[in-house]
């Protein structure tokens, strides 16, 4: 076993590598080793999770791996991935782990890891992590030899502390118009913390898929289905709905009409909005990624004159090319929103309150707010498969370049999930049949390989 990390730190089925609960706990004490090796102190870690069951196994475990190290360890318990960040700046923590398969269902589970700054691991950190796990003579280099361990704290008032920082973000001088609002918390790490917010600030708030039990995260809800939530929406006649994924770290909105606004459509009214604002924008660029619309491209250059710098898929390829070129407004169509002034990971509850505010202040529905430039017509789709070799692969990539099965003007990408056994499949073109025709082809080749 080398490979640890995906696109978005390490997510697998609960009890198979790489998170069985031996290489769990290996995971979490080379990762302590690493960061901490330069250090005089002890330090000090924050473990966050979201409400799957499986926490219940992943949290005493990568707390004794950081223990074990000598590190102190502070519990928060279920609370969206953006509230990690901002606890290691408030407790002047070290470092932040949260516990979470982000959209996936309960039978998945991974671990994401944060530095002192706030940022998710970089590439070469994760790296060293699975060479010395994949090693055991350098894995066993990394023991303290010392009879004095770290102690673990369980903070009450997290919750509190990562609402009122929500709250700070918004605009004093202006008055927020009260809305009446769906929200669908995927049964996961927002269930308690945005109904109580959006309701504190005088909205009217029906809550759905608020009752986590452990095995219903993301299961036909939030970000991966609105459906529900559309339907809740207009048969209560609401202004607005919000769906976040079992982290909190996406948003996927639904207007007045029940019409679904992906994260291209987020990224543009910001564009649009926050740019003219002069909030701290810089470079007039917007990072996503290459599964972007081509819609928003063009509306981007033709109708605002921004940039479109695409990255491969990733929230965490998104984050590093706003950090390297001091970029403040990025995101994924499939709902991550970057709000680097206030947050260096996808934050979805910040997310709707922006959209909330920037809907007071244009006095707007939403289907009209968002009404800013015609898609492109995509078609996804998703296969699973039980193995994968390089002789697949390379196969699999030779597709997006195969001009007999593409037309001329098609945008192919063809890749496999960095998170879960999927080949994921996006054609792009002008015409919808013709599209849809091109998927399915691709689809077909795709299946063969397999067979």
């Amino acid at each position: 076993m080398t490979k640890i990390f995906g696109t978005d730190g390490i997510r697998c089925l609960v009890n198979q590598e790489p998170l069985t609960a031996e290489t769990c706990l290996k995971i979490s004490k080379t990762v302590a080793y690493l960061l901490l090796s330069n250090k005089p102190t002890s330090g000090r870690v924050i473990i966050c999770k979201d409400t799957r069951l499986s926490g219940y196994l992943y949290e005493p475990l990568v707390t004794a791996g950081f223990v074990s190290m000598g590190v102190e360890v502070i519990l928060v318990g279920p609370l969206p991935t953006p509230s990690v960040p901002l606890l290691i700046k408030t407790l002047r923590a070290d470092m932040g782990v949260m516990i979470t398969a982000s959209h996936n269902t309960y039978e998945y589970n991974g671990l994401k890891f944060f530095d002192s700054k706030g940022f998710k691991l970089e590439s070469n950190i994760e790296r060293k992590v699975e060479k010395i796990i994949s090693n055991p003579k350098k894995y066993l280099k990394i023991i303290i030899n010392t009879y004095k361990s770290g102690k673990v704290f369980r903070l009450e008032d997290a919750s509190g502390r990562y609402s009122e920082y929500l709250k700070s973000t918004l605009n004093k001088k202006n008055k927020l118009k009260k809305f009446k609002i769906v929200l669908d918390c995927a049964n996961g790490a927002t269930y308690t913390v945005a109904p109580s917010l959006f309701w504190e600030l005088g909205h009217k708030v029906i809550s759905i898929n608020s009752s986590p039990n452990g095995i219903n995260i993301n299961k036909n809800c939030g970000a991966v289905d609105v459906r529900e939530l559309a339907k809740t929406v207009v048969s209560n006649k609401a202004n607005i709905g919000f769906a976040f994924d079992g982290d909190g770290d996406r948003l996927i909105v639904v207007d007045e009409k029940g019409n679904l606004i992906d994260g291209d459509k987020i990224l543009a009214l910001f564009a649009k909005y926050l740019f003219n604002r002069n909030l701290n924008i810089s470079k007039n660029i917007v990072v996503s990624t290459v599964m972007s619309n081509m819609g928003f491209e063009n509306y981007l250059k033709n109708e605002l004159k921004i940039s479109l710098k695409r990255t491969k898929v990733g929230d965490i390829n998104v984050i590093s090319e706003m950090k390297k070129n001091k970029l403040t407004l990025g995101g994924e169509q499939s709902g991550h929103i970057i709000l680097s002034d206030y947050s260096h990971t996808g934050d979805g509850i910040l997310a709707a309150l922006k959209i909330i505010e920037i809907m007071s202040i244009k006095n707007f529905k939403a289907s009209k707010l968002f009404d800013l430039y015609k898609n492109f017509p995509q078609k996804k789709i998703n296969i699973f498969y039980k193995k994968m070799n390089n002789k697949i692969q390379k196969k699999i990539k030779s597709l997006s370049e195969d001009k007999s099965l593409i037309k001329k003007g098609f945008r192919v990408l063809i890749r496999l999930s960095g998170t879960e056994p999927l080949i994921r499949i996006l054609v792009e073109g002008s015409k919808l049949k013709e599209v849809e025709l091109t998927a399915h082809k691709l689809e077909y080749k795709v299946r063969s390989f397999l067979d």
